[in-house]
């Protein structure tokens, strides 16, 4: 391990928010089950509201080959001792772990909310590159504390993706916590306005600001994106739930919820997650692909008077 995590868990416990407790290195199982089971998952950071008693269980994932080993550690320990109904498990992942390797973990947090866990995966220091976070990892201790990245704004990434944002039915809507999220809501808003029923709900909206899938060519309101309904109850047994924004919840949370704002979404996209801002005229390749696009729900959208401007993923 790296100087990094260690860092991590000085300064978040120093940057600890009143009314709550951070104490990092914390056990999951008792003694006698990490005995017999052989491996002893625990959480890099704790922090805890101490009024109300929720947990959220961090895992700082800064250089890790395959960061969905820890995943399978704490929902393998959720099997032997449930977790808590106040708990989160929250995983932090830098771009410095490869982008395969880092979407495969953000969907097995499905997997482990299917079993009956709270579980949530964001970005860490979505600012740096994979380089940046190399250097920052392998710095000596003391410069590290010196000229470390501030870990104000990891803490209130942590506290603005496990907070709901609303509530739609059965569902709490929460803020997006990975990219993959907004880029997998984009192809879903895609396929639900390929539809009649979707063209209906939709309507015709003014729009500025578009989440870019640079894989596929498809574009879609950054506010459709930004946010994930989560089931209060798992799905019933081989039920299949996945967490992604749909056109019903949409019209349902833009009628009756304040919260569900498209300035907030483009705020979290870009600030908290790192997607990165381009006009037209910066990005004229990305320009051309829109106009494609654009001619394909021409009677959906109406593009903002001021010209679009498109969220993409950072680079690796």
């Amino acid at each position: 391990m790296g100087n990094l995590t260690g860092y991590l868990q000085d300064r978040f416990r120093g940057a600890c928010p009143p009314g709550w407790d951070c104490q990092p290195e914390t056990r999951l199982l008792t003694r006698e089950l990490q005995a017999v089971l052989g491996y002893a998952p625990r959480a890099d950071v704790v922090l805890t509201e101490c009024a109300a008693g929720r947990r959220l269980w961090i895992e700082f994932e800064v250089s890790r080959a395959d960061p969905v080993a820890n995943h399978a550690k704490f929902a393998t320990a959720h099997l032997f001792q449930p977790q808590a109904p106040n708990d989160i498990f929250v995983s932090m992942v830098s771009r410095h772990v490869e982008r395969g390797r880092r979407n495969l973990a953000a969907n097995t947090i499905q997997l482990m909310r299917h079993i009956g866990m709270q579980a949530v995966q964001t970005v860490l220091f979505p600012s740096l590159n994979g380089v940046e976070v190399q250097r920052f990892n392998q710095m000596d201790k003391d410069d590290l504390r010196r000229i470390g990245p501030d870990v104000q704004p990891e803490i209130e990434r942590v506290f603005a993706v496990t907070t709901p944002q609303g509530d739609a039915g059965d569902h709490r809507i929460f803020l997006a916590g990975e990219v993959v999220d907004a880029l997998l809501n984009a192809q879903a808003w895609n396929r639900e306005v390929a539809t009649p029923v979707g063209r209906s709900l939709w309507g015709r909206r003014r729009v500025q600001y578009f989440v870019s899938v640079p894989y596929s060519g498809e574009f879609a309101p950054c506010k459709f994106c930004a946010f994930l309904p989560v089931r209060r109850e798992k799905p019933s047994r081989g039920g299949s739930d996945p967490p992604r924004m749909t056109l019903q919840l949409y019209v349902q949370l833009d009628e009756s919820e304040p919260r569900f704002d498209g300035n907030v979404a483009q705020r979290h996209l870009t600030k908290r997650l790192g997607m990165v801002a381009r006009t037209p005229a910066e990005d004229p390749q990305t320009a051309e692909l829109f106009q494609q696009w654009l001619t394909t729900v021409a009677d959906l959208i109406t593009v903002h008077s001021r010209g679009p401007v498109f969220l993409l993923p950072p680079d690796p």
